[in-house]
C-alpha cells in the first residue's frame, strides 16, 4: 500500500468515526473494512484509543506546578535550538508504571465496548439501506398490532410496538435486519420528512449516545431488551423520542 492511500485511509476512518461522511461513502467505508481486515484492525484501535482517551481522569493542577512548568520553560527557551529535548528518567519510568497498572480487565472492556460499537454500526447500516430502497419497511402499517404475527414468524422475539402519533412520531412500518447473523426487528417512525429506524436487540448492547455515518444513535435498555434508535433528527428530538416510546411503553406493560 502506497504512502498516500495509507493517509487517504487515516483520513477516511477518522471521518467515518465523526461521523462526517455522507451516507454513500459511509456504506462504500463499510464495505472496506468488511473486505481488508487491516483497515479494520486499525479502526478498532482508533476506537479503542479514543475510548481510553475520553475515559481517563482529570485532575486540577496543583497550586504552584503551572507556574514551576512556565518557569522551566523560560530558562529552557535559549537552548531550545542547540540540543534536542530528552526523555528524562521520571517520564520513563511514569510510562512503565502506566503501562503495567492497565490489568487485563481493562482489555477485556475494550473488547466488550468494541463489540457494542460493531452492532451499533450494522443498526445504522441498516438504516441507511433502508432509506436508499424505495420504502425504508418491509411491512406498512399504522396499527401497532397487525406487527406482532408478522415479527412473530420472523425474528426470535416480537418486540414492543406502540403508537406515537400523538406524540409526533407516526407509526409507518416495520422491517427485519440483520446484525451479526441474527435477524432483529426494526420499527419504523416519521417525523415530519424524517425516519426514525428503532431496533430491538437482546439485552445490555446499548451505547451512548452519539453519530454514526452522519446519523444520530440513541440507546436504552428495559427488563426485556436493547432499543437503538437511529435517524437524522437532532439529538434533542431523538430524546424526546425516547421519552415518549418509554412512557408509552410502561403505559401498556401496566395494562
Amino acid at each position: 500500500m502506497t504512502a498516500s492511500a495509507t493517509d487517504n485511509n487515516e483520513l477516511q476512518i477518522n471521518a467515518y468515526c465523526d461521523g462526517e461522511l455522507d451516507p454513500a461513502s459511509a456504506i462504500e467505508f463499510e464495505r472496506q473494512l468488511a473486505d481488508d481486515e487491516f483497515l479494520k484492525a486499525r479502526y478498532i484501535r482508533l476506537l479503542s484509543l479514543r475510548r481510553i482517551l475520553r475515559s481517563l481522569p482529570q485532575y486540577d493542577v496543583p497550586p504552584g506546578l503551572r507556574s514551576r512548568m512556565n518557569s522551566g520553560l523560560k530558562s529552557e527557551r535559549p537552548y531550545r535550538a542547540q540540543r534536542p529535548r530528552s526523555w528524562s528518567f521520571r517520564a520513563l519510568a511514569a510510562a512503565a508504571v502506566l503501562g503495567a497498572i492497565i490489568p487485563s480487565a481493562v482489555m477485556l472492556t475494550i473488547e466488550h465496548y468494541n463489540l457494542r460499537d460493531e452492532v451499533a454500526s450494522q443498526v445504522v447500516a441498516g438504516h441507511i439501506r433502508s432509506l436508499m430502497a424505495p420504502q425504508p419497511f418491509d411491512v406498512a402499517s399504522s396499527d401497532r398490532h397487525a406487527f406482532k404475527p408478522w415479527f412473530t414468524s420472523r425474528v426470535h422475539e416480537s418486540p414492543q410496538v406502540v403508537d406515537l402519533t400523538a406524540q409526533g412520531f407516526m407509526l409507518v412500518g416495520g422491517r427485519v435486519d440483520v446484525v451479526g447473523h441474527d435477524p432483529v426487528a426494526t420499527i419504523v417512525y416519521k417525523h415530519a420528512a424524517h425516519t426514525v429506524s428503532l431496533t430491538t436487540l437482546p439485552p445490555g448492547q446499548s451505547v451512548s449516545e452519539r453519530a454514526i455515518a452522519g446519523y444520530n444513535v440513541r440507546s436504552w435498555d428495559d427488563a426485556e431488551c436493547t432499543y437503538m434508535a437511529v435517524s437524522d433528527l437532532p439529538s434533542a428530538d431523538l430524546a424526546t423520542f425516547e421519552q415518549a416510546f418509554s412512557a408509552e411503553s410502561s403505559v401498556l406493560e401496566s395494562k
